[in-house]
């Protein structure tokens, strides 16, 4: 992983970029829409941000490195149950099949490749059965435990899928539901669309197909989100700049984290990952009360509008509104973020913050307890001294 000591930025005067999702208000925490249930998915609450204003990331989507596919194959809730069942009803089901004729019987090729009247016409007359069978030979590519074989097919299968230009609204909207599905997840890579709990109306599937939302279930904006005009924005399919990464497009389900850096000027987000390892993390000159310093502090430039921001008080916002809530783990991987985000920092205050986040890791694996450690990073924050 590179680090961010060779960039220099200049810094243009804005306020202080406050952690993702998350402004200070009396109410609290505060997110109005929530979109999945974890009943529903068996995955996490899933609630996209407020509005503009709201800059702590209280909620998020995927990705791979963020993994762009379901969060998890164990997390599909009954996954277990569904293969016993599977294993009971596995001699009926080969029986069913049996019984198909040849000209019957469909592909995930022929699906990828052949007309959706046609398709869908033949899908009406097999049995349920044969359906689910095709979903899960699709979902076994996705989740790739067969190893290059299964990546090489369905890299062909997108392949065929995304080279055809005859998949528009006219014709989509004739498509069989599974079919349909079928295409969406193909063309998106995104297991949860065939996933019996995630149930989308055959108008969204259309449009997050045709790039007009966002493939993030937990989002689903209309895009271009927010009507944003920006280069980014207008010219990558199916980008959203509400919950995706500027830099790799990819979402994930991270949230209340150092993970994600928001921009306060045009609202884009980048994962904290890609922007060391694209260099929009570095130093440059300090702006204070709207006036630049002669000295510098460590600053991130956002790619979709090339205005940088100050980061020593969004890591402070960060921790100060979410720590408490991290446990161990989490916390250990949030000092990380923080060690390598200032791991190039040349002024006091940046390498001052690099040590203490380096000295509570130490700690950490030694065996302090979090809740030490957090109360040791918050006291520092607060620029108050605890010795332990």
């Amino acid at each position: 992983m590179g680090t961010s000591s060779g960039s220099h930025f200049n810094h243009q005067s804005s306020p202080r970029m406050l952690p993702p999702r998350q402004q200070p208000r009396s109410g609290g925490l505060h997110t109005n829409l929530s979109l999945v249930s974890p009943d529903a998915c068996g995955s996490p609450n899933f609630q996209e941000r407020g509005s503009n204003s709201d800059q702590i990331r209280e909620s998020p989507s995927e990705s791979a490195s963020s993994r762009e596919t379901w969060p998890t194959p164990d997390a599909f809730a009954g996954k277990k149950m569904e293969k016993e069942k599977e294993r009971e009803n596995g001699f009926a089901e080969h029986s069913v099949v049996r019984h198909l004729s040849s000209s019957d019987k469909i592909s995930l090729r022929d699906l990828a490749r052949e007309r959706v009247d046609i398709i869908a016409e033949r899908m009406q007359h097999l049995p349920d059965e044969y359906l689910e069978k095709f979903k899960n030979e699709l979902r076994v590519l996705l989740e790739g435990l067969g190893g290059s074989q299964h990546r090489e097919e369905f890299l062909f299968l997108q392949k065929l899928v995304q080279g055809r230009g005859d998949l528009t609204d006219k014709s989509l909207i004739m498509a069989h539901r599974i079919q349909l599905e079928i295409l969406v997840a193909i063309k998106t890579g995104i297991q949860a669309f065939l996933h019996p709990s995630v149930s989308l109306s055959q108008a969204s599937l259309i449009d997050i197909f045709l790039y007009k939302k966002c493939r993030n279930i937990a989002c689903g904006s209309a895009l271009p989100a927010e009507d944003c005009s920006c280069e980014i924005c207008s010219k990558r399919n199916g980008f959203c700049n509400l919950c995706m990464c500027v830099i790799c497009t990819k979402f994930d389900f991270e949230v209340n984290t150092c993970r994600w850096i928001g921009c306060d000027l045009c609202s884009h987000w980048t994962h904290t990952d890609c922007a060391i390892r694209n260099g929009q993390i570095g130093m440059g000159p300090s702006v204070k009360n709207g006036a630049t310093s002669a000295s510098a502090e460590m600053l991130f430039r956002c790619r979709a509008c090339s205005r940088t921001s100050e980061l020593l008080g969004w890591v402070k916002d960060v921790f100060l509104h979410c720590a408490p809530s991290w446990e161990r783990d989490a916390l250990l991987r949030e000092l990380d973020f923080v060690r390598r985000i200032f791991s190039g920092s040349e002024d006091n205050k940046g390498r001052k913050l690099l040590w203490k986040c380096e000295e509570l890791i130490g700690k950490l694996n030694a065996g302090m307890a979090e809740s030490m450690a957090c109360k040791v990073i918050l006291m520092f924050f607060q620029g108050k001294i605890f010795c332990v």
